[in-house]
């Protein structure tokens, strides 16, 4: 994914094309398009002319192009939001910096940075453009043919720069001086603390060819006379600021000071400005830990892309932290018909789903009459082998359960089916407990709904002890009792009388 970083200066337009490899993100096109006019008329003319030699199709071949947008154009405050999601706090940005701002607040456009490494999550900055002021960057777009991804601030794109350059200083800060204003910013760890944008243009501080900033011979000494006002006035701004910045609670001491902007060709610039500062300045490392971002970039034209690098990374950043004027009015086309052409889909999607939902709720139901068909259709063959005779078939099932329950009360009639309550169950039962040599003989069996009583004659004492005990080991008799064994006025006959109590 390639990604264009443009940079609107008051000298030219800087151009950057960012490309991530896999050997990391990587310069693979760049420009730096100064101006020839300095009328305003005619200024736009040549941006669109110039944009047009960038952009040769408009945004016809799909570029991803990022606008930075300068700083002293943008109205910075920090705020406390109500919120912790981001698109809730996006609904009501407008209304909490409603009273910093000095315009209208339907005037302005409103986004807001919110690190998510803040100790108090609700601490947000809060940046505001005039509409006015970015239609002049919109309309000059539109006529280029370029609908750009975002309009950012100025200072963001420098911040989303510092973690790409390997920067190891936990609290710095950064002056990037152009040729109009200078920007500055201050991070701590990996968080945006501070932004102002100081009218101290760097086009004060060039010096001839070949001279450094040293009061080292009388004729240097004149030039630096009229280099060194704007200087200390630059330096004077900074140290307040810095001043302001540690000395509030939430503030921590800046480390280091670096310096980028076309005016760090100034030779000497960082070590002058550390003497009038007593602070360690440095001009910022352009190749930080990559050696292959700015490989096909001449060491000239590093400090000029500053900005425009850093707008490109702006397409890799994170959700929570990005920025975009892009709303309202000047909501962008291109996401407008992505979003469209995504409900779109998701619609289609929805249709086809519910249409493959009824078509398989239609073909379910039609295997389960099929299946439903097949077997009444047996239930129906089984009823007639079972009943042959019956001429007129109305409903199978409740016609054999009627059938079933005719037979029923027919077996039970005779004692068939019935377990323990039925006489010829319980001979059964008592039959079976008797061996084939023994000689027994009921005479009588009196069925009671809890007792069962078997009157009989056996050929022995011994033999009537015998059915008893395996009486007792039946399951279906809870308790056996010998009521009655006396020997008859018969040889070798005794007479017995056994109760049986039903078991639960």
């Amino acid at each position: 994914m390639k990604t264009w970083g443009l940079d609107f200066g008051s000298t030219g337009i800087k151009a950057v094309e960012l490309a991530r490899t896999w050997q990391g993100y990587r310069v693979t096109n760049y420009g730096f398009y100064p101006y020839g006019n300095a009328e305003k008329e005619k200024s736009t003319r040549e941006k669109l002319q110039i944009l047009e030699k960038i952009f040769p199709g408009g945004s016809k071949d799909g570029q991803n192009v990022i606008v930075s947008l300068p700083s002293h154009r943008m109205m910075v405050h920090r705020v406390t939001l109500p919120f912790r999601e981001r698109k809730k706090n996006q609904q009501v940005i407008k209304f909490e910096v409603e009273g910093l701002l000095p315009f209208p607040v339907d005037q302005v456009i409103v986004d807001f940075y919110q690190s998510k490494e803040t100790a108090n999550g609700n601490q947000a900055m809060a940046f505001a453009a005039r509409k006015e002021d970015l239609q002049e960057h919109f309309s000059l777009m539109e006529e280029a043919g370029l609908d750009p991804e975002s309009l950012v601030p100025e200072a963001m794109a420098l911040f989303w720069l510092l973690p790409n350059l390997g920067n190891e200083v936990s609290s710095g800060a950064l002056l990037d001086v152009g040729h109009e204003k200078t920007t500055m910013l201050v991070w701590h760890r990996a968080t945006l603390t501070l932004v102002r944008s100081i009218l101290v243009a760097g086009s004060a501080m060039q010096l001839p060819a070949g001279q450094k900033l040293k009061n080292t011979t009388p004729e240097s000494k004149g030039t630096e006379e009229t280099i060194l006002p704007a200087l200390n006035r630059l330096a004077d701004e900074v140290q307040r600021t810095l001043m302001a910045y540690e000395s509030h609670p939430d503030g921590r001491p800046v480390e280091k000071i670096y310096i980028t902007g076309g005016s760090t060709a100034l030779p000497g610039l960082e070590k002058k400005f550390g003497e009038i500062l007593h602070r360690a300045v440095a001009v910022l490392d352009m190749e930080g830990s990559s050696k292959s971002l700015l490989k096909n970039v001449p060491e000239e034209y590093h400090h000029i892309l500053t900005v425009a690098l850093g707008s490109a990374f702006g397409g890799s950043i994170t959700e929570g932290e990005r920025i975009n004027f892009r709303q309202e009015e000047f909501a962008s086309s291109k996401k407008a018909k992505k979003a469209k052409t995504r409900m779109t889909l998701l619609l289609s999607y929805g249709i086809l789903l519910a249409v493959l939902g009824i078509a398989a709720f239609a073909v379910d139901l039609h295997l389960k009459e099929r299946r439903y068909q097949d077997l009444k259709a047996d239930i129906r063959k089984e009823f007639m082998q079972a009943q042959p005779g019956v001429k007129k078939v109305v409903n199978e099932v409740e016609q054999m359960k009627t059938l079933v329950q005719e037979e029923k009360a027919r077996v039970n009639a005779l004692g068939g089916l019935s377990k323990a309550t039925s006489p010829l169950e319980i001979l059964r039962e008592f039959s079976t407990v008797i061996e084939p040599e023994w000689k027994v003989r009921v005479t009588d069996l009196v069925v009671e709904p809890e007792a069962i009583e078997v009157t009989g004659e056996a050929d022995s004492f011994e033999t009537i002890n015998q059915v008893k005990s395996r009486l007792d080991k039946s399951s279906l008799y809870k308790e056996v009792q010998l009521k009655t064994a006396r020997a008859s006025t018969l040889e070798n006959v005794v007479e017995f009388k056994l109760q049986m109590k039903r078991g639960i």
